[in-house]
């Protein structure tokens, strides 16, 4: 690892790996730019997330600084190198922003060969704003804490690890199973008064199928409980002095 990330003192170490595999994908010149001026600076945790009031001294001026929170660190690979490579793109870019700013800073993603953590995220979000997607997630909402966890928690890990797209027909099938994502088809049809189940289309917007959008909105509750259970619930407190 390199030494000078050590100058994101403020930022939690188990950050520091994504930001090495990031920086590695860099330009040169423009990996040393960021590893080498001090007026950026990165800030990530635990003490962030229940604190009231805190205060942190840097030996130089700071003109931008990131915060990444610790929710970060559940996500996927793709989605934890997107987020951090998008931050140091706008600090490079110099962008605000605005739509047109994004753009530039998406154009400055793709240079860097960043596409396929692009394409990923985008694969999520459609996801996440699906309609089966959010009755998947509310259908688990409704389950036992411990029931989710025996049966969906066991391949939550390898299940964010791999990604929607790379996960195994085996382990997809027996979540399906677990899920019951039939049935859920048939609540959605009975509620919104369409029969979804008989319907001839089997993805949404053409490339995403809508059994594994309710499992991702399942997995996103399962996220929710371990997230709960690692932090609890997190109050204000101000610190000793």
């Amino acid at each position: 690892m390199d030494k000078r990330l050590a100058r994101f003192k403020h930022c939690d170490s188990r950050f520091y790996p994504y930001l090495e595999k990031v920086l590695e994908r860099l330009p040169g010149e423009v990996k040393e730019n960021l590893l080498n001026n001090t007026d950026l600076q990165i800030m990530a945790g635990e003490d962030l997330l229940d604190m009231c009031v805190l205060r942190y001294d840097f030996e130089d001026p700071v003109k931008n600084l990131v915060y990444l929170n610790m929710k970060v660190l559940m996500e996927s690979e793709h989605q934890l190198v997107y987020t951090i490579a998008h931050e140091l793109a706008h600090y490079v870019s110099g962008e605000g922003e605005t739509d047109q700013a994004e753009r530039k800073v998406e154009d400055l993603l793709i240079a860097w060969g960043f596409e396929k953590e692009i394409e990923a995220v985008r694969y999520d979000k459609a996801i996440a704003e699906s309609e089966v997607y959010q009755a998947g997630y509310a259908w688990a909402k409704k389950q036992n804490e411990e029931y989710l966890l025996r049966h969906f928690g066991l391949y939550f890990d390898q299940w964010n690890e791999k990604g929607l797209k790379t996960m195994s027909r085996e382990q997809f099938e027996k979540l399906q199973s677990q899920a019951g994502t039939t049935a859920i088809l048939g609540d959605m049809a009975r509620t919104k008064k369409q029969d979804y189940g008989e319907s001839k289309e089997d993805t949404i917007e053409g490339t995403l199928p809508r059994d594994e959008a309710i499992i991702a909105g399942i997995m996103a509750a399962v996220k929710e409980i371990k997230f709960q259970n690692l932090y609890g619930t997190r109050g204000c407190t101000v610190r000793d002095k």
